[in-house]
């Protein structure tokens, strides 16, 4: 069994590689809004991306998670190291999330700024501010290569990524 964290900002490219990364290679592709949504009952975050209830909301992925490993032998999971609060300051999640997520390791997605504000303004249908990105994207990184320190786990950073260079390092991390 293996779960694959895929992470990195909104916009990156997470869904849009990712889903048909693991069709390809035969896995389950599920992201970490859906299965919260799922589990939940409802969306605590708006499109604005700021989250209420953030503890909760990972507590509700832990579980969903272990329920989708229980039928599902390979997972390529689509999330987040950090997010918005309500009041829209950067959170770090809790270490202890991605422990009990039990990942065999993390691969993140970067891209240039101006590129993933190109991609929410035409899916979000707004005019996103560069800076929060840039911001958040810092965020991911420096929290994403703490979390994989401190959990021992394998990290894989992709900048401008694609179906072959996503491919590669899912393939990699299977293997392992």
């Amino acid at each position: 069994m293996s779960v694959i964290f895929l992470a990195g900002v909104h916009g990156v490219g997470k869904g849009f590689l990712g889903a048909p990364v693991a069709n390809a290679l035969g896995i389950s592709h599920f992201t970490a809004s859906q299965l919260i949504r799922e589990e939940k009952g409802q969306a605590t975050w708006g499109t604005d991306k700021k989250t209420s209830d953030l503890d909760d909301n990972q507590l509700a992925l832990i579980r969903a998670v272990g329920q989708r490993r229980l039928t599902h032998p390979s997972i390529l999971l689509d999330g987040h190291f950090v997010l918005r609060n309500a009041q829209g300051i950067l959170t770090p999640l809790a270490t202890s999330v991605f422990k009990e997520l039990h990942p065999t390791g993390v691969i993140l997605l970067t891209e240039d700024e101006s590129i993933i504000a190109s991609r929410l303004a035409l899916r979000d249908k707004g005019t996103p501010d560069i800076q929060a990105i840039s911001e958040l994207a810092a965020a991911e990184l420096t929290h994403a290569k703490a979390v994989c320190t401190e959990l021992k786990l394998p990290f894989t950073q992709i900048h401008a990524p694609t179906l072959a260079s996503l491919t590669d390092a899912v393939t990699t991390l299977l293997k392992s």
